[in-house]
C-alpha cells in the first residue's frame, strides 16, 4: 500500500521538474528575443559622443533624440502613408479572402478542390522570384508611386495564406447554421456577415495583425515602387535615417526614429491580443 502511494509522488515530482525546465527555456528565449530591442532602446537614449558598449546603460540619458525625431515631418508623413497602406491592405485581404474561403469551404466539387490546390501552390512561390515581373506590371498599369497600388499588391500577396486559414476555419462550422439561416429567409451575404463571420473572430484578428505587420514592415516593394519621397512609408524613413552620412551619421537619432516607427504596430498587437485569446476560447467551447 505504501509503495503504491509513493508512485504518484514521484510522478508529481517529475512533472514539476519538467515544468521548471519549460519555464527556464521560455525565459531564455524571451531574453534572446528582447536583446535586440534592448540594444535599440539603449542606443536611442545616448548622445552621439557616447561610444560605450551597446549593452551598457548610457552615461547621460538623452531625450533629445526623440524630440528631434518627433519634429521630423518626414516621420509623420511616413506614419500617414504606412497607416493608409496597412488599412487598405487589411480591408482588401480580409474581405476577399473570407468571401472566397466561404465559397470554397461550402463547395465539394472538383473545381473548388482544384482552386484550393492552386491556392496552396501559390503560397509556395517566394515574392522575390516575381519581383521583376511585378515591378513591370505595376509600372505599365500606372500604379508605381501610389499607396493604393502598393496596397493592392500587398493584399494580393497575402490573400493565398489568409484564404487557406479561413477555409479550414469555415469548414469546421456546421452547415446546419447556413441551412437554418436560409429557412429564416437570410440570403448568402447576410448569412456570411451575420452568422459565419462572427464565428471567425480568432482567425480574423490573427490575420489582421499579420497583414498589418507585414505591410507596415514591408521594405522590398516600397523601396522599388515608391520613388517619390512624399509617398515613403515608415520603413523607408527609418532606412533613410540610418543611411544619413553614408552610414556614419547620428546613430542614436536613427535608433530613436526606429523605436517610434515600431510603436504603432506593437500597440496594435497589445490591444488585439486579447481578442485572439477570446476567439480561441469561443471556438473551443463551440
Amino acid at each position: 500500500m505504501s509503495m503504491t502511494a509513493l508512485v504518484p509522488q514521484k510522478k508529481g515530482r517529475l512533472h514539476k521538474d519538467v515544468k521548471w525546465w519549460y519555464y527556464l527555456i521560455a525565459i531564455l528565449l524571451v531574453l534572446v528575443f528582447l536583446l535586440p530591442i534592448y540594444v535599440l532602446c539603449n542606443l536611442s537614449f545616448r548622445t552621439i559622443q557616447d561610444l560605450g558598449s551597446k549593452l551598457q546603460l548610457p552615461y547621460i540619458l538623452n531625450l533629445g533624440n526623440y524630440i528631434t525625431a518627433f519634429q521630423d515631418k518626414s516621420l509623420w508623413r511616413g506614419f500617414g502613408n504606412s497607416i493608409l497602406l496597412a488599412g487598405e491592405t487589411v480591408i482588401l485581404e480580409i474581405l476577399i479572402s473570407a468571401l472566397g474561403a466561404y465559397g470554397l469551404a461550402r463547395s465539394s466539387n472538383r473545381i473548388a478542390e482544384g482552386i484550393r490546390t492552386f491556392n496552396m501552390a501559390i503560397m509556395m512561390i517566394p515574392g522575390t522570384a516575381l519581383l521583376v515581373g511585378t515591378y513591370s506590371l505595376m509600372v505599365n498599369f500606372g500604379m508605381a508611386n501610389t499607396i493604393w497600388g502598393l496596397a493592392l499588391l500587398s493584399a494580393a500577396g497575402g490573400i493565398p495564406g489568409t484564404m487557406f486559414m479561413y477555409v479550414n476555419f469555415v469548414a469546421s462550422i456546421p452547415k446546419a447554421l447556413d441551412e437554418a439561416a436560409m429557412i429564416d429567409g437570410a440570403g448568402i451575404m447576410r448569412t456570411f456577415l451575420q452568422i459565419i463571420m462572427p464565428q471567425l473572430k480568432a482567425v480574423t484578428v490573427t490575420r489582421v495583425i499579420m497583414s498589418a505587420t507585414g505591410s507596415w514592415n514591408n521594405y522590398l516593394m516600397p523601396m522599388y515602387l515608391l520613388q517619390n519621397k512624399s509617398k515613403h512609408t515608415v520603413i523607408l524613413v527609418i532606412k533613410a535615417a540610418f543611411n544619413t552620412g553614408n552610414g556614419i551619421g547620428n546613430l542614436p537619432l536613427a535608433c530613436a526614429t526606429c523605436v517610434l516607427g515600431l510603436l504603432p504596430i506593437i500597440i496594435l498587437y497589445i490591444f488585439l491580443q486579447r481578442y485572439i485569446i477570446e476567439g480561441q476560447i469561443d471556438s473551443s467551447v463551440k
